[in-house]
Order: structure tokens, then sequence, then C-alpha cells
């Protein structure tokens, strides 16, 4: 009876994977992986991902704190930085401006937590070295951790790995192992005591483990934003769920598409990223189970099939992303000193601000001078320049300062 049983199995999982793998409900294919590279053994815990000045990085989801940079283009270890934070289980990291949020909330299925945080640190902080953190704590509205789940059976709805930050507020997508679908709460992003509101229910099939929001820059003054969920089903097979279309924070007015991320099983996601809008990273933790042996890996795959009709694919000549032809153009770059911000379109407006900062997060004030940029006086090295328009759009553009051997 057990051979006929594990033989019937076979065949429904067999069934199972051929039918998802010809459709994901809306009529897609499974999306093809761009790149594949497996990650240290450092990194088998990987539970974060986020592009920041410049770099993709990645943290394990329990343990002292350490943040890991990669290579976007063969997954390696480029750089690290410790902080003096210990967790319990962080699931998800989000940013905003000036601060980045690391979410303590996982792990919250078989025996629920009382302790669920969110830790604040200023990005001008992390970049000088200093660690110190304000701790929004919160719960859930209808939660017990002294009902549900005390079996030691995977059955809570108050589980939580994904996260992201807009406007004032942080927004939570749950991972809910029974029903397979995600709640959003909504809490302030300021330290204090507070209850995460419900705010609606995506149905997606899964459990939802990271979250990446971006708005478009569009050159209209329509605001069109992207969400992208990622997450692995029953045979642990990735896949993302794409939401896009919205202003704001409107999720529910977006259009909504379930795409599985290639065909194979045991492939445990962690957590998604975004540079542009249109091209994506994940991050898979290692993973033993149902026979299976899986290290810890870094795809990436390109949703530009799915938005093509919704905005404009970025591509790069010369350093500059078509579609921001409002914005001035950097030049010479790389430079020996003196650049100038050339009008790259004679009828765009003039009407932008302009700040310069280095890598270490401070910006360098004095060193733009009317439509030129001055930084004979600074170091060799790269350096970011915002230029920002009184609507909110923004570019950033990544310059280069070299030293002319010929001297100044």
């Amino acid at each position: 009876m057990k051979k006929w049983a594990g033989f019937i199995f076979i065949i429904l999982i067999t069934g199972y994977l051929q039918s998802f793998s010809q459709t994901n409900g809306q009529g897609r294919k499974s999306l093809p992986v761009r790149s594949e590279d497996f990650l240290d053994s450092r990194l088998s815990g990987t539970s974060t991902l986020f592009f920041w000045n410049g770099d993709l990085w990645t943290s394990n989801d329990h343990g002292d704190m350490g943040i890991f940079s990669l290579d976007t283009l063969n997954g390696t270890i480029k750089d690290s930085v410790k902080g003096c934070l210990h967790f319990n289980d962080m699931e998800e990291m989000t940013q905003d401006d000036e601060y980045f949020y690391f979410g303590d909330f996982g792990n919250n299925h078989s025996a629920l937590r009382n302790d669920l945080c969110i830790y604040r640190m200023a990005k001008a902080d992390m970049l000088g070295g200093v660690c110190r953190a304000d701790t929004i704590r919160f719960t859930y509205e209808g939660y017990n951790p002294d009902g549900e789940g005390s079996s030691g059976t995977p059955v809570t709805d108050f589980d939580c790995e994904a996260m992201v930050a807009v406007g004032d507020s942080l927004y939570l997508f749950s991972k809910q192992w029974t029903s397979q679908q995600t709640v959003c709460f909504a809490l302030p992003k300021e330290p204090g005591d507070h209850t995460a509101v419900a705010l609606f229910r995506l149905n997606v099939n899964g459990l939802v483990t990271g979250a990446s929001y971006f708005r478009h820059s569009t050159g209209t003054s329509k605001e069109q934003c992207t969400l992208v969920l990622c997450g692995y089903n029953m045979l642990v097979q990735p896949f993302i769920y794409l939401v896009y279309d919205f202003q704001g924070t409107r999720f529910l007015e977006g259009k909504r598409e379930k795409i599985l991320v290639s065909n194979e099983i045991g492939w445990q996601t962690e957590a998604v990223a975004t540079d542009d809008g249109f091209h994506y990273w994940i991050t898979n933790e290692s993973l033993k189970r149902m026979g299976l042996t899986r290290p810890a890996r870094l795809i990436s795959v390109d949703l530009s099939m799915f938005l093509e009709d919704y905005a404009t694919t970025p591509t790069t000549t010369n350093g500059i992303e078509e579609g921001e032809a409002r914005f001035p153009v950097l030049a010479p770059n790389p430079t020996d000193g003196m650049m100038h911000l050339v009008p790259s379109d004679p009828t765009a407006s003039n009407d932008f601000s302009v700040e310069v900062w280095d890598t270490q997060g401070r910006r360098l004030p004095g060193v733009v001078k009317d439509n030129s940029i001055d930084l004979r006086d600074q170091s060799a090295g790269v350096y970011l320049v915002k230029i920002s328009t009184p609507r909110g759009d923004m570019a950033i553009r990544k310059v280069q300062r070299v030293v002319n051997s010929c001297g100044r």
C-alpha cells in the first residue's frame, strides 16, 4: 500500500509540475532565469536583499548582525559590515531616504512570539561605522500569542518575511502557512509601540517571503509603481507575484500577475531587490529537505516582458537612461576635477536642484556652482550626484573622479 501511495504521489506531483510549468493562471509561461550564482557558505541563511549605494546587499536571518555586499555579476562577497544588533529571526530589510528597517518578526508560526519588532537604523550611522538603532515594537490586529499555534503546528496567519517602506508607513505581507494567502498590514515608521492594521488580502497560492517596491519615473504627472512579492509554493518552487500600474500605496488598484520562476523544486526563495524596477535579483537560502540538497544562490530575472506596456524599459546609452532626457548630462565623466551639467533637451526646464555625496554617505557642500560641479579638492573615487525637480522626480548619477597624471 505504501509503495502504491508513493507511486500515486509521484504521479500527482509530476502532473502538478507539468500543468504549472505551462501557465501561471494568467496565460503566461514560466519566467526563465537570466543568471544564477551560488553564494558563499557564509550566506547559507540569506534572508534579505536590497540595492543601496550602487551595490547589492544581503544578510542572514539570525544571530549577530552582518551585512554583505555582493558582486551582481557572480554573487561573490565584495565587502561586509558588522553591527551591534542581535536578531531572533530577521527576515526582511527595507529602506527609505534616511533609514534602514530590519524586521525581526520571522519564525512566528508554531510558537507565537511576543517580541515582534523592527529596528530602525540611520544610513549615516551605518556608513560612519556607528551601530545604534531605534526600535519599532508591534503586535498585529487580532493577534493572540497564547492562542493559535500553541500545538506546535504551523497554522498561524501572523508569520511574516516581507516588508516595504512607502511614505510614512511600513507595509508587511504575511506568510500564511495554511491558507497560502498573504495579508497586508500597515504600521507607522516611528519608534514606539504600535498595532499593525490589516488592510487587504491577496490569494497568492503560496508562501510570501520577500517584497520590493519601486516608483517608476515616467516623465509624466502620472505616478506608476510596482510591487514585487517573492515566495515559494508547496513544492518549494519559487514564484513572483507582481502588482503594477498603480499609484502610491493603492496596491489593490494595480494589475496582478503570478509568475513561476523556473520549474525546479527545492529552492527556498527568501528576498527580492531591484535597481530599476524591471530587472530583479532573488536570493534562495540553503535547503536540505525532501531528499534534496540546495546551496544558497543568487538569481536574476527580467520582468520587462510583463511591464512593457506599462512603463518604458530603461536602456543605457553613455550612462544616460532613456526616459530621463529632462535631466542634464554630466560631462566629462570620468573627470579630473571639473564637470558641467549640460542640458540634454534644450526645451526642458532647468528648474532642478543638485547635490553631491561621497561613498561614506556625506553630502559635499559648496561643490555645486551654477551649472558646474567642482571636485578638484576631492580625492579620487566614485561620487553620487542627486538631481531633483520640484515635482519630486529624481535621478542618481554615478561619477568618477580621477587624478590627472600631469597634475591639477
